[in-house]
């Protein structure tokens, strides 16, 4: 069987799919509005993160956000960013989920790849966010000489969901409202998880590929497409644990092609952008490889899977998962029909 023919078996619910992701998304949206929106804010606040404390001594009114994803907390919040930046894959630069949020308000996009200190100083911000992003000391003092700049706790781009929210609701001087937040997506997961039971306990390996590359980019705990998907219940491929172990401090490693068995699991994940898919699915020794020759294989292509998997957020959790989540239950469940497995 092809790559196309097993990929085409686990995708006819999309529709489906869908629907149900608006209505639990539409949900969860009003008990956000009252998370965000049901404590006063408080100033002056002390944020404290890996480069230092930030002071952020009034209600800020001109918000930044450096950090990619950085605008979904801040969005959550009820607050609306003057400048974030742009988002790759969407045509207006902006996810769904901010879109939502924003109105018919269109907030300056930067160039993600660096930060542009004089469009920045040009919006006159009074907070700077760049938690989800791999500041250092340096871009940390030049951006606080424009403005109070927050960054992350953990390290360069280690920052998941919760520690941008809480990173972001320290900010706002809505602490408390953070925590509420985390709680809810906390439940929004475990739903997910209970309804998507297949996936409890089961084995998966998140990966990419660029093309004309010889080898498979895997992801390791501690990075935020791996670490949602420990959070619904599921565990690392033996293969990727042992890397973890024998790489610290390291979130992606390459894999020659030639050794994929070692990151053998019982599903794949593969986020592509441009002609990437078409690439690596006409390799010989990937089409061989357990995961996508069983059918436990789950291509991640349109712009809203890739986004809110690989860099998850209070928003893009209840727009994209529900759309997502099943399609990695039903993956395993062809495989294990394809193995004799009784569901």
């Amino acid at each position: 069987m092809t790559v196309t023919r097993l990929t085409s078996a686990i995708g006819g619910a999309t529709g489906r799919l869908l629907s149900r992701r608006a209505v639990v998304a539409g949900g969860f949206a009003s008990l956000l509005a009252r998370a965000s929106f049901g404590q006063t804010p408080s100033f002056p606040v002390t944020v404290e993160h890996a480069l230092g404390a930030t002071i952020v001594p009034t209600r800020p009114r001109r918000i930044v956000t450096v950090g990619w994803c950085d605008e979904d907390s801040v969005l959550a919040f009820g607050e609306t960013p003057v400048g974030m930046v742009r988002r790759g894959m969407f045509e207006s630069g902006i996810a769904p989920w901010c879109e939502a949020k924003l109105g018919g308000v269109r907030p300056r996009l930067l160039d993600g790849g660096q930060a542009d200190y004089e469009t920045i100083l040009g919006l006159e911000p009074d907070l700077i966010v760049n938690v989800f992003s791999d500041m250092d000391a340096r871009s940390y003092e030049r951006l606080s000489a424009i403005a109070p700049t927050v960054g992350y706790a953990s390290g360069p781009w280690r920052a998941d969901w919760r520690e941008q929210t809480r990173q972001i609701g320290k900010a706002l001087g809505r602490s408390p409202a953070a925590e509420t937040l985390i709680d809810r997506t906390r439940l929004f997961l475990a739903a997910l998880a209970r309804q998507n039971g297949r996936l409890a306990g089961r084995s998966f390996t998140f990966g990419t590929y660029f093309p004309g590359s010889g080898s498979m980019v895997v992801y390791l705990p501690g990075e935020t497409r791996v670490d949602w998907l420990i959070d619904l219940g599921m565990r690392v491929a033996p293969g990727i644990a042992r890397l973890s172990r024998e790489n610290p401090g390291r979130s992606s490693l390459d894999i020659s092609l030639e050794q994929l068995e070692l990151v053998e699991s019982d599903v794949l994940i593969m986020w592509y952008e441009g002609g990437a898919r078409g690439a690596m699915e006409s390799q010989p020794l990937f089409q061989l490889f357990r995961p996508v020759s069983s059918g436990a294989y789950v291509a991640l292509e349109d712009p809203v899977s890739v986004w809110s998997a690989s860099w998850p957020s209070v928003l893009a959790i209840p727009y994209g998962f529900p759309g997502l989540v099943p399609r990695l239950a039903q993956a395993i469940g062809v495989a294990d029909s394809h193995a004799g497995k009784e569901p």
